[in-house]
């Protein structure tokens, strides 16, 4: 008896199992990500934004290598004398 219920226990499962699986399957594509994707790529704005916020930073960046630059040659090494050979 206990093999019996157990049995179709277990077959009960795995049929709303593949049930689930297969309605989720049938449903199609989520057109609205697709349409939001679409809208995305035909707007090149977001990548420009990207582009010049890098550009910006990597000019901070370069300024600030400059002036470490100019201090570490009026001042000397950092690191000491005996370090910077």
């Amino acid at each position: 008896m206990g093999k019996i219920i157990m049995h179709s226990t277990l077959k009960t499962l795995v049929l709303i199992s593949l049930a689930v699986a297969t309605a989720q399957a049938l449903a199609g594509p989520d057109w609205d990500v697709i349409n939001r994707a679409r809208t995305a790529a035909q707007h090149p704005a977001a990548t420009s934004s990207t582009s010049a916020s890098q550009a910006s930073m990597l000019a901070r960046c370069n300024a600030m290598m400059k002036q470490m630059d100019s201090q570490s040659t009026g001042g000397g090494s950092p690191m000491g004398p005996s370090e910077s050979k």
